[in-house]
């Protein structure tokens, strides 16, 4: 995981990312379905009401949907609930780029295909910024992360959620996941027993300075 932040972060409390066709920072403009409209609101309210409403529905969400929550969140100061949303995105999107088939993912338009480097894209082009953040406070991103990881031992109806790709044999999706889960044990053994060492790189690199001063609000209830 990276714990420096990119050099190229204009600023580091508005995440700079354009993903086709999901997410476009200029506006901002979003296509995620149905939530897409709450998501990009400026009156928080109605953010918050979506945040909401998609949480009562997040077994359903597809990692897209929950990356571009998590930009949201960022944005509007909801940062450490963003961290939570971001390492649950980055989870399902790896989970889909393992268990997806990958000689039936097709080419430039399939939405297998399509799908596929959108996950990539998204954590090149949003986690330095969730990181930079999240992991000024390596106790409570332990927490997130373990909790990511407990929430996710099994594995979703991905065909419902993501209609149209193909993926490999049921069968095997349950090994792959564990797989997938137990590979998160080497951030949390980090993040125990590294505070120090993650302290000093990031003072040494400037992400502290960078992203330091950043706070969170807490998530109002509805």
């Amino acid at each position: 995981m990276p714990l420096s932040a990119n050099a190229s972060v204009p600023d580091p409390a508005r995440i700079d990312a354009y993903v086709t066709p999901y997410y476009d920072s200029t506006g901002p403009a979003i296509r995620v379905g149905n939530y897409s409209a709450g998501l990009a609101s400026k009156n928080d309210a109605e953010f918050v009401a979506t945040i909401h409403a998609m949480q009562k529905r997040w077994n359903d969400l597809t990692f897209y949907e929950t990356y571009v929550a998590a930009i949201r969140l960022y944005d509007l100061g909801y940062r450490n609930d963003a961290a939570y949303w971001f390492y649950t995105a980055q989870y399902r999107g790896r989970q889909f780029g393992l268990l997806a088939d990958p000689d039936k993912l097709g080419s430039i338009g399939d939405r297998g295909f399509e799908l596929y480097h959108a996950q990539d894209a998204f954590v090149q082009l949003v986690g330095p910024y969730i990181n930079g953040y999240a992991f000024g406070n390596p106790d409570a991103l332990l927490k997130i992360v373990r909790r990511v990881q407990s929430e996710n031992r099994t594995v979703g109806d991905l065909r419902a959620i993501y209609p149209g790709v193909a993926f490999a044999n049921p069968a095997s999706w349950k090994a792959k996941n564990a797989q997938l889960n137990q590979g998160m044990d080497q951030l949390t053994a980090m993040l125990s027993s590294q505070k120090d060492q993650i302290a000093r790189q990031r003072e040494q690199n400037g992400t502290q300075a960078q992203f330091g001063h950043l706070t969170s609000k807490p998530l109002p209830g509805i």
